[in-house]
Parts: structure tokens; sequence; C-alpha cells
């Protein structure tokens, strides 16, 4: 039979009452038997007899101890079972369900409920997370396969001219390459999620890294008219991997460049913060973001309502987990007409 926790407390702690009382007796009975070799005149049963009488009222108030033992024995085990009561529920699909705390004593019963508590809270956030994550990649991934076999279909319904069909073929690549990067991108996101990729971590010039990223970009700008305007400080070393790092500032500056009009401008800028923090800026002159999205936009495939519907909306949640791979963070500073600025904070080496 299996024993519960409970149940194995209260078995220790009657063990432990009946050894009180076998050494109390033993403690009893050797004092007499001092008393008594230094005093051969007293009777020695009567000595014996008075260790058991005060042996037997401590045997008589053993029934209470008894259920004492029990009632303590529960709430000692009361938290435990709490936790896996807890536990039970969740595994059964109730993730909004938590362990009580508000009546436990603060103490490492308590701290463990919380510890419990904070780690089904991440648990159910995973899962959540993963919900969404499924329910929208299978759209983004169902959508150019859906237009990749209307073409076939429509091409195929009759017989066409040459060039009809290699306008249908150059449709079909154009959804493949947009499957493919959507792809990529996802997979992209999901080894970002492992700590693997800290193993690859080394002192990087993070002003070159922008020097770097501002010239693959610096054709795109002129071709759109938008000013590029890069402001570095000098020996701003982070620890990192360079190609992610490269990767997150390509993001930014993309995303940058599709907001901003023509005639418009683009300030990408490092900076270190006074607690030593390295502070990368990308700011536009765009449409601005409202600030009730500042937040949102680093989600998977987040967009914002009436925006032209250009990428998967997978780059700045690439932006985002590159920077927490990083130990920093990526935040936006709403500025509505003036355009936005995105910033990417991280620590020093």
């Amino acid at each position: 039979m299996k024993k519960t926790v409970r149940w194995r407390l209260f078995l220790w702690l009657v063990a432990l009452l009946m050894l009180f009382v076998g050494i109390q007796a033993l403690i009893y009975g050797f004092i007499e038997f001092q008393v008594w070799r230094k005093n051969r005149g007293e009777n020695l049963h009567e000595q014996f007899m008075e260790v058991v009488q005060g042996v037997g009222w401590n045997l008589a108030t053993l029934p209470i101890l008894i259920v004492m033992a029990w009632w303590i024995s529960r709430q000692m085990a009361a938290p435990i079972r709490a936790v896996s009561q807890a536990a039970d529920t969740i595994s059964a699909g109730h993730f909004t369900d938590r362990i009580k705390t508000d009546g436990m004593p603060d103490d490492e019963m308590r701290h463990m409920a919380l510890a419990v508590n904070s780690a089904f809270d991440h648990y159910s956030d995973a899962v959540n997370r993963l919900r969404r994550f499924t329910g929208d990649a299978s759209h983004q991934l169902r959508t150019p396969l859906a237009v990749i076999r209307s073409i076939g279909e429509v091409t195929l319904s009759r017989e066409r001219a040459p060039e009809e069909y290699r306008q249908a073929l150059g449709n079909i690549l154009d959804e493949v390459h947009r499957l493919t990067k959507v792809t990529d991108q996802l997979l992209q996101l999901a080894r970002l999620e492992r700590t693997e990729v800290s193993g690859s971590f080394v002192r990087t010039d993070l002003a070159g890294v922008i020097r770097r990223t501002a010239a693959i970009f610096q054709s795109l700008c002129d071709e759109k008219g938008v000013a590029l305007r890069v402001e570095v400080q000098a020996d701003l070393p982070v620890l990192g991997n360079e190609t992610l790092l490269v990767e997150m500032a390509a993001n930014l500056l993309d995303n940058a460049l599709r907001a901003t009009p023509t005639g418009g401008e683009i300030l990408m800028k490092v900076e270190r913060e006074p607690d030593g923090e390295r502070l990368v800026t990308v700011a536009d002159t765009g449409p601005g973001i409202p600030a009730e999205y500042a937040k949102k936009l680093f989600d998977l495939f987040s967009r914002i309502p009436g925006s032209q519907p250009s990428g998967a909306g997978l780059g700045l949640a690439i932006v985002s987990a590159i920077a927490r791979a990083h130990g920093g963070k990526a935040e936006l500073n709403c500025r509505s007409a003036q355009g936005a600025a995105f910033h990417v904070r991280l620590p020093q080496p």
C-alpha cells in the first residue's frame, strides 16, 4: 500500500512519542535504582512502582498526543497536497488554476508554492504562445500554398501561350520564395528560443555591426530616396554573435525603410547608457505607430491594422528574440506622427 506524505509524517511523530516515553521510563528507572543503591533500606519494588505509575500517566496522555500528531502531520502536508492537486488540475487543461498561498506562513513551503506557481505561469504562457503560433503559422504557410495551387490549376485549365506559362511560373516562384522566407524565419525563431546560441558568443564590436548593416541597405535607401544617417560611438563591444546582431539590425532597418516615405530620413545610432548598457536606436520619419500596439508589434505575426501587408510579421519578433538571447530587450518608443524609434538594449560584456 502506498503511503502518503501525511501518513509518513504521522508515523514518524508517533514513533518519536513512543521513543520519548521509552527513554523517559529508562531514565526514571535508572534514577530510582541509583537512589535505592545509596539507601538500601528502601523498598526497591515500591521505587519501581512509582516509575510505572509515572510512565502510566504519560501513556494515558498518549492518545491526545497522537491526535495532535495527526493534526500536525496534516498541517505540514497541506502545502505539498495543494501543490500536487494544482499540478493535477493544470495537467488536465485548467491552466489558470494556481496554488493558494494567502494562508501559508512565510516559510520554505510557501516559497516552494510560489516557485511552482511561477513555473506554472511560464508553462501557461508557453502553451498559449504555442497555440497562437500553431494557428498563425499554419495560416501563413497555407496561404502561399493555396496561391500556388490556384495558379497551377488555372494555368492548366486550358491551353495557353508560352508567355502566360512563363508568367504563371514566375508567380509560383514568387510564392515559393515567400514560403521559403517564412519557413526560414520560423526555424530561426525556434533556434533562438533554445539556449544553444549563447555558445557561439564572442566579443563583438557593436559599432562595426551597425556600419556593416547600414552599408548593406545604403543602395536601397538611395533607390527609395530616403536619407540614412549613422551615428556610432567607438569602443562599444558586446558579447554576442555577429551574424545574429547584423540580422537584428537589418530587420530594424528594413522595417524603418518600409515605413519611411520618399524624402524621409532614418537614423541608426549606437551609444553607451549611463549604466554601461549599449543602446541601439533605429528611428524613422514615417507615419508613426499608435501606443497601444507598442508591445504587440514584437509578437509573432503581429501587424498594425490598416497597414500595408508586407512580410509575414516575423521581423520584429526575431529582433526581440535575438535581443533576449543576448541578455537584452527590444522596445518601441512611439512618437505618433513624427515616426517611430525602435530601441535595443544590450548588456555590457
